[in-house]
C-alpha cells in the first residue's frame, strides 16, 4: 500500500471514524479503523457493530491495499503533522506516514476480521432535508430512556404517513415529539433508532446541505450524506403507544415568553435540591406564572413570570432539567403551557410552531 492525500481530509475522515471505533473491544481490529486504498480514494471504515461509518477520500493512489491501525493514534499524529499533504506506504506490518514536517510509524492489526458493513436496499426508503431529519432527531433524542430494563425506549421512534415524519422519545417520565416534512407521500414504519446512534447522525448530516435518503430494512437503517456512508442497527421491539396519553382537552392554559421562563429556570438551578425540584405555580388572579425552587442547606428562590391565562389555577413540582429540556426544540418567542390540574401531566408547546410538543410528569415527593 502505498498513497499520498490531503492532510486536513485525511484527518477530518479518521476524526469521523474514529467515534464510531469500539474502546471496550474484545476484538482487537474494533478498536481500529480500516483503511481501503484503491482507484484514486482511500476509504476509511468503522463500526461498533451498534452502527458504521465509511467516508471516502480523494487521495494519489500508487500501490492499493487494505490495512487496520488505530484510530486515536492516527488522529493524534495527524493533528500535530504541520503539512498540507501526507503520503503513507505499507512496510510489513508498519505503516509510515510523512508530511513536510513530521513522520510517524504506526503498528497495524491484522484486519481479516473486520466486519462488513451492511448495506440497505433501496427498496424501501423515504427522503427528506438533512436540516429538518437534525430538527427531528435533535428535538427528541434527549428523552430517550438510558435505563437498559426496556430497551425499547433507549430507541428514537420515527415513523411516517401523509407527507410527514414524526420522530419521538420517551423515557416514562417525559415526551417529546417532532413532525418534520417528507419529500414523499408514502408511509413509513416504525423505525427504533438506538438514541445514541442518533446522535451520531445528527453530527453526520448537520454539515451536510440539501436531501438526504434514509434507506431501511426490518434490521438496519442507513444513509450517505455526501462522503459518508451511515448504517445503524434498530432495535427490535414496539415503543409505547404513547399518542393516548396526550390530552386532548385542557382546564388550564398560559402563555409566557421563552426567554423568560428560560433565564428563571437557569436561576433555579442553583437553590435546587437533590432531586432538582422546582414548584410550578398557575396563578390566573394575578395573571402570572411562579417559579420556586428550595435547598435547605443552600436556601430558595422565587421567579414571577407575567403571563396570558386562561383556566384554573394549579400548584406542582417537576423535575427542573425536565422543563428547561422541553425549550430546545422552541424557537418561538413565546412558550404554551397545558395542563389539567394538580397530578396530571404538563404539555408544553411553541406557541408558533405545532410541530413540537413536549409531556412532562410531575413529581410525587
Amino acid at each position: 500500500m502505498k498513497f499520498e492525500c490531503s492532510t486536513s481530509d485525511l484527518l477530518s475522515a479518521a476524526s469521523l471514524a474514529g467515534r464510531f471505533v469500539e474502546r471496550r473491544a474484545n476484538l482487537p481490529v474494533l478498536a481500529a479503523v480500516l483503511i481501503v486504498a484503491d482507484r484514486g480514494r482511500l476509504t476509511l471504515r468503522a463500526t461498533n457493530l451498534e452502527c458504521g461509518v465509511e467516508v471516502v477520500v480523494d487521495a494519489k493512489v500508487v500501490e492499493g491495499g487494505v490495512v487496520a491501525t488505530s484510530a486515536s493514534v492516527l488522529v493524534g499524529f495527524l493533528q500535530n503533522a504541520r503539512g498540507k499533504t501526507v503520503s503513507a506506504t505499507l512496510k510489513g506490518e508498519v505503516l509510515r506516514f510523512e508530511t513536510e514536517h513530521a513522520s510517524a510509524s504506526l503498528k497495524t492489526i491484522p484486519h481479516e476480521d473486520f466486519p462488513v458493513l451492511p448495506k440497505v436496499s433501496a427498496s424501501s426508503s423515504f427522503t427528506l432535508k438533512a436540516a429538518d431529519l437534525v430538527r427531528a432527531l435533535r428535538s427528541v433524542a434527549h428523552c430517550a430512556s438510558t435505563s437498559t430494563v426496556k430497551p425499547e425506549l433507549q430507541s428514537v421512534l420515527l415513523c411516517g404517513e401523509g407527507g410527514t415524519l414524526v420522530a419521538a422519545g420517551t423515557d416514562s417520565f417525559r415526551l417529546a415529539e417532532k413532525k418534520v416534512p417528507l419529500r414523499s407521500n408514502g408511509s413509513v414504519p416504525n423505525l427504533l433508532l438506538p438514541a445514541r446512534n442518533a446522535v451520531e447522525l445528527i453530527r453526520i448530516v448537520e454539515s451536510f446541505g440539501g436531501e438526504v435518503e434514509m434507506y431501511y430494512n426490518e434490521h438496519q437503517v442507513s444513509t450517505h450524506a455526501g462522503n459518508v456512508y451511515y448504517t445503524s442497527r434498530l432495535i427490535d421491539g414496539s415503543f409505547p403507544n404513547y399518542r393516548q396519553i396526550i390530552p386532548k382537552t385542557f382546564t388550564t392554559e398560559a402563555v409566557v415568553l421563552r426567554e423568560d421562563i428560560y433565564q428563571a429556570l437557569k436561576s433555579l438551578t442553583v437553590f435546587s435540591d437533590k432531586f432538582l425540584q422546582v414548584s410550578l405555580t398557575i396563578d390566573p388572579a394575578h395573571k402570572s406564572v411562579l417559579l420556586a425552587s428550595r435547598n435547605p442547606d443552600v436556601g430558595e428562590t422565587t421567579s414571577t413570570l407575567r403571563a396570558t391565562i386562561s383556566g384554573e389555577g394549579f400548584s406542582m413540582n417537576f423535575n427542573s432539567r425536565y422543563l428547561a429540556d422541553s425549550l430546545q426544540a422552541i424557537t418561538g418567542e413565546s412558550v404554551r403551557i397545558q395542563a389539567n390540574g394538580p397530578g396530571k401531566p404538563v404539555l408544553v408547546r411553541d406557541v408558533s410552531d405545532d410541530s413540537y410538543l413536549y409531556l412532562a410528569m410531575p413529581m410525587n415527593r
